[in-house]
């Protein structure tokens, strides 16, 4: 037998008789080798004989086998007196006859169909033969499913006249409902586990089956672990052993209660992202799926409190003359500060990054459930409203996931900002909230943007809408979640510290490159000074370089001047 037959057939003697009995073979050492289910209807009889419990079993053959306590494995149902539980079958017996009389009472009725309880009246007075000729004609006619609804002829003024109660009287069908209930009240099963939907909501069906699970099947896995602990435990084994029926798969809530339990777990430090998956029955993503972060900075537990260790600043940028700068002057100040501020944001940059999968995932799945949805239907015109108010409301989500992201690395960079100004450290969290609708806004004008680019690409062309639409959500998950951490810790980081700039009257920034790769574009605009809210580069402007031309078709009011740059600027 499997497992799963095992467990089933042991339930099914629980459930029925109340009692459940499997006999217990061990090899020389005492370990457990094999369980043989014993047939409730076999047991003859459980008592006591010098202290000790006896179990007297009937064989195939009808003999007697007198099985010592310890060698039964026997899981007992409710009301266990210490011997035998009680069998739910007959504690409701009237119950389950009831629902049996009711059964048989509509299989006859139906059966029959000719209206049992009737009588055919005739005037006058009939001979043996013709009443037995008479009752056998009219049952021919009448009797049985196929003859229901039948015309009747009554010839020399016979009358019909029923004296029987019809169903609806009798309320049978009410009471075959009423005993369905009475009998899974019996076990404690929700009418809806029955087919019975009556009372059965999309709101309280979760809810339901939860209540089953706690109430109904968690009673008897107690008795299973239980049972189990006693008699197939070693005494020495029961320190270190048990047996337990993970039931948590059965409790889980809907997709989206249960991510919004797990971000809270996971920010507070309760969960690590391998816990999470393992949850959700999937793989784990390695060792670094095992740390646990705390909620305000989203950093691994054991750095919490601690300012990251930064480097000593780079500058190496090409020069004809060494430049000589004095460790105290406020050039090399300022040149020490950006590169804190940027190293801070490239640490912080995989952090970002898996803020942003969560968005990207998200929005991937829904489209592509949505455009399967619809082009299976056939429905353009559906799936561009959807597409609308799909995007109107997904900056609200984006705002949930990426604020807590932003509000860390913002504290981080503020908190070096202000050092460098000579302020003070201040609430950022009306700044984070602009911060996060702006790139709400902007994520989701791009997404929308390119959708409905491939929308119209597609019709146009003749291609596959489905696999289009696809494709590219599909590319969003490679390639977005790492462009995109690496364009925002930049841009944020530049962002926050011109904020705090500001708040203490600088009124004019210097651009920093750094790093000992940086474009001939970044060295062209090292060093150059516009005024705070003046753009370093206008949108009718172009740098060139030996390499070529690059054309601005946005205003570059901070860093980063494209993809991977990570320059900085400075008070000047």
């Amino acid at each position: 037998m499997t497992s799963f037959v095992f467990r089933e057939t042991l339930m099914g003697h629980l459930v029925t008789w109340g009692n459940a009995y499997a006999n217990i073979k061990r090899d020389g050492r005492g370990q457990v080798v094999g369980l043989w289910p014993l047939r409730p209807d076999r047991m003859e009889e459980i008592k006591w004989e010098n202290g000790k419990l006896k179990y007297y079993y009937r064989l195939q053959d009808g003999s007697i086998s007198v099985i010592n306590s310890s060698a039964v494995l026997h899981i007992a149902g409710l009301g266990f007196d210490g011997l035998v539980g009680y069998s739910p079958i007959r504690q409701a017996a009237d119950a389950v006859g009831l629902s049996l009389a009711t059964e048989e009472y509509g299989s006859r009725f139906f059966r029959n169909g000719a209206k049992p309880g009737g009588v055919l009246r005739h005037p006058g007075r009939l001979k043996e033969d013709a009443r037995e000729n008479l009752r056998k004609s009219w049952n021919e006619m009448h009797q049985g499913l196929q003859n229901q609804h039948r015309i009747a002829i009554l010839e020399e003024g016979m009358e019909y006249t029923q004296i029987g109660l019809p169903p609806e009287d009798s309320q049978f069908l009410q009471t075959r409902k009423f005993q369905l209930l009475e009998i899974a009240r019996m076990y404690r099963i929700p009418p809806h586990m029955l087919a019975d939907l009556e009372r059965a909501t999309f709101s309280n069906i979760e809810h339901q089956s939860i209540d089953f699970v706690v109430h109904t099947i968690r009673p008897w896995l107690v008795r299973w672990e239980q049972a189990i602990k006693q008699k197939l435990f070693l005494p020495e084994e029961r320190g270190k052993y048990f047996a337990e029926f993970l039931v948590d798969g059965l409790l889980r809530g809907d997709t989206q209660s249960r991510y919004d339990a797990y971000q809270k777990g996971f920010q507070v430090g309760g969960f690590s992202v391998n816990e999470i998956l393992e949850l959700e029955n999937r793989n784990p993503i390695g060792e670094a799926g095992d740390q646990r972060f705390v909620p305000m900075n989203m950093i691994p537990l054991d750095q919490a409190g601690r300012v990251p260790e930064v480097d000593e600043p780079e500058i190496d940028k090409p020069q004809d003359e060494p430049v000589e700068v004095e460790n105290n002057s406020i050039e090399h100040r300022n040149i020490r500060a950006a590169n804190t501020r940027s190293i801070l944001a490239k640490r912080f940059e995989p952090i970002m990054r898996d803020a942003v999968a969560r968005v990207v995932n998200g929005e991937a799945s829904d489209i592509k459930r949505a455009v399967k949805k619809h082009f299976k239907e056939r429905d353009s015109t559906g799936f561009m409203e959807w597409v609308e108010e799909y995007y109107d409301k997904l900056p609200d989500r984006i705002k949930k996931t990426m604020r807590p992201v932003f509000s860390t690395l913002t504290e981080m960079i503020h908190a070096e900002a202000v050092k460098e100004v000579g302020g003070e450290v201040t609430d950022q969290s009306e700044w984070v909230d602009g911060y996060s609708e702006i790139y709400a806004k902007g994520y989701v004008s791009r997404s929308r943007n390119q959708v409905k680019s491939l929308i119209t690409e597609a019709q146009s062309e003749g291609l596959d809408m489905v696999d289009e639409i696809s494709g590219r959500a599909d590319e969003w998950v490679e390639n977005r979640p790492d462009k995109e951490a690496m364009y925002e810790t930049v841009n944020l980081a530049n962002a926050a510290a011109k904020a705090a700039f500001a708040a203490y009257g600088v009124y004019r920034l210097k651009w920093v490159a750094i790093g000992s790769r940086t474009c001939p574009y970044c060295e062209e605009l090292d060093g150059r000074v516009v005024g705070i809210d003046r753009p370093f580069v206008g949108s009718s402007e172009s740098l060139e370089s030996e390499d070529g031309r690059m054309n601005i078709y946005k205003p570059t009011l901070n860093p980063p001047l494209h993809l991977g740059c990570v320059c900085q600027i400075v008070p000047e």
